[in-house]
C-alpha cells in the first residue's frame, strides 16, 4: 500500500513539474497588421481591396509562459479602412475623396499552445476573446448615409509561428479568425507580422 501511495505521489509531482514552467519569460512584440472585414469569407483572399492597411496599421503585444508549452498573450491593434477598401460588402468612400476612413481598434487576450520544443521555430495554436471597434464610414453605394461605429466582443481562433534569429530577437507571423458575439456583430480575420524581443 505504501509503495502504491509513493508511486502515485511521485506521478503527481512529475505531472506538476511538467505543467509548471521552468522559468518565466516575457516577450514583447511590435509590427504591422491587416484586417479583412469584406464579408466575402474565404473568397478573393488575394484581393488587396479586402484588407485594411492604412494610416497606422500597427500592433503591440506582450506574452509570457503559464505552463509547459502554454503561453498567454495580450494584443492591441490599430488600423484604418481607407478609400476603395471593401467593408462588409460595401466599398469605403474614404477621407481622400470627401468621405470618411473607417478606423479599427482591437484588444485581444489569447492562450497559445506551442507544438514544438525548438529553439528556432515555434509553431503554435491560439484561442481567446477580444473586443473590436469599427469606426463610422460612408459607402460609395450610399454616399448620403453615415454608417454608425460598432463595438463587439469576439471569440478568436488562430495559428502562427515564432522564428528566433538570436537569443533575444525573433519574428512573429500569425493569422487570427474573429467571430463576433451578439446581434449585429460581424466576423472578420486579422494577420500580424512583427518583431519580437525576449526580455
Amino acid at each position: 500500500m505504501l509503495a502504491v501511495q509513493g508511486l502515485v505521489a511521485q506521478k503527481t509531482i512529475d505531472w506538476n513539474q511538467r505543467m509548471e514552467p521552468a522559468f518565466y519569460e516575457w516577450v514583447i512584440g511590435f509590427g504591422f497588421n491587416t484586417v479583412n472585414n469584406s464579408g466575402a469569407q474565404f473568397k478573393d483572399l488575394t484581393n488587396a481591396d479586402h484588407y485594411a492597411f492604412g494610416r497606422i496599421p500597427f500592433y503591440g503585444s506582450l506574452e509570457t509562459n503559464i505552463g509547459h508549452r502554454w503561453k498567454v498573450k495580450g494584443l492591441v491593434s490599430l488600423n484604418y479602412f481607407t478609400d476603395g477598401k471593401i467593408f462588409d460588402g460595401q466599398t469605403i468612400k474614404g477621407k481622400s475623396v470627401g468621405g470618411n476612413d473607417a478606423g479599427y481598434g482591437s484588444m485581444d487576450l489569447l492562450a497559445s499552445y506551442y507544438l514544438l520544443e525548438n529553439d528556432t521555430y515555434e509553431p503554435y495554436l491560439s484561442a481567446g476573446m477580444g473586443l473590436s471597434h469599427f469606426g463610422d464610414y460612408v459607402a460609395l453605394e450610399n454616399p448620403q448615409r453615415y454608417v454608425s461605429p460598432t463595438e463587439m466582443f469576439t471569440f478568436n481562433l488562430g495559428f502562427g509561428i515564432r522564428i528566433w534569429f538570436s537569443e533575444h530577437w525573433g519574428l512573429n507571423l500569425d493569422a487570427l479568425g474573429k467571430w463576433g458575439i451578439g446581434v449585429g456583430s460581424t466576423n472578420h480575420h486579422q494577420s500580424h507580422v512583427g518583431v519580437l524581443y525576449k526580455i
